[in-house]
């Protein structure tokens, strides 16, 4: 079958609306030139994909089939066009990273920074997201390399461990808590905490329930209702003295007007920021910004917890 890209586009227009005048506004094109190229198609392939009538238009039998087929044809075509800027982006000198959302307040500052000095000309394009989403996105090659908190092993993905942060809780200054310049875990007992969604964020959640456990009770706890973003959080519990957050303590970087943080004293309470990039990744970018993450962690001592 010899026929083209853009036939095959108006065909599924056409099947989608089984309208020709709504296919053709959707496609700004005129709905002559439209009925046209699915004749064209049509006769390309040697067989009706539609049964037109002055009142309907339906598709075939011939015609689902070929509907479905269509739709990978394309879906395919996407796919590889996705490939192919991907292999540019890496050609040409860029490093795609995501990084949740706490990464941001501390420490990708610095590993940015270290990365220009050791290569300026290398273009970085950060975006940010949770933890579950930075894997999907290194899975399907949407970026290079991503830092995530408390990373679990997953297949085809390579991580390592880069900071070992202290954790503390944060709470508006209402709190009972408030007061006090250092909490143990056993302090937070009877008390609700925020937590981050399961679907998320599983580490940063599951590390804050064990340490909870550990300390022997269970955490009460209610979801984060805006998990995708600090400051609304803060908000939260400057408007709801009853609750508490426990997080990074490079959260405490941003400040919110009648919420305070106070210091987990616990060798346990600590959370793991890891970078994690593709088994089979090719990016030249990756090798330099590990080299600029692993100088970054001896110079700040994070893998000490400090």
């Amino acid at each position: 079958m010899d026929t083209t890209i853009q036939r095959l586009r108006y065909f599924v227009a056409v099947a989608d609306e089984l309208n020709f005048t709504r296919a053709a506004a959707h496609l700004h094109v005129s709905q002559p030139s439209l009925s046209a190229q699915v004749r064209a198609l049509e006769r390309d392939i040697g067989v009706d994909l539609l049964h037109r009538t002055t009142r309907r238009v339906e598709l075939t039998e011939a015609g689902h089939s070929m509907l479905e087929d269509t739709r990978r044809i394309l879906e395919s075509l996407e796919e590889a066009g996705l490939r192919a800027r991907h292999v540019a982006d890496a050609a040409a000198g860029t490093l795609r990273v995501a990084y949740t959302a706490s990464v941001g307040y501390q420490a990708l500052p610095l590993i940015l920074d270290e990365l220009d000095a050791l290569e300026p000309e290398l273009i970085v394009n950060a975006n940010r997201a949770w933890s579950t989403r930075v894997l999907e996105q290194i899975r399907s090659g949407e970026v290079d390399l991503g830092l995530v908190r408390e990373f679990r092993q997953a297949r085809g993905i390579v991580g390592e461990i880069i900071r070992r942060e202290p954790l503390a809780v944060f709470a508006s200054v209402r709190h009972p808590l408030a007061a006090r310049s250092v909490v143990g875990i056993r302090d937070l007992e009877g008390h609700t905490l925020v937590l981050v969604p399961q679907g998320l964020a599983p580490g940063f959640r599951d590390l804050v329930v064990s340490l909870c456990r550990r300390a022997g009770f269970e955490p009460r706890a209610i979801p984060a209702t805006t998990p995708d973003n600090r400051e609304p959080l803060l908000a939260h519990l400057s408007r709801h003295a009853e609750h508490l957050f426990v997080g990074p303590v490079s959260m405490a970087t941003v400040s919110w007007k009648g919420v305070v943080n106070i210091p987990i004293e616990d060798p346990d309470a600590t959370m793991g920021l890891s970078m994690v990039w593709s088994a089979g990744a090719t990016a030249r970018g990756i090798p330099v910004a590990l080299e600029a993450a692993r100088t970054v962690s001896r110079r700040e001592g994070w893998l000490d917890g400090r």
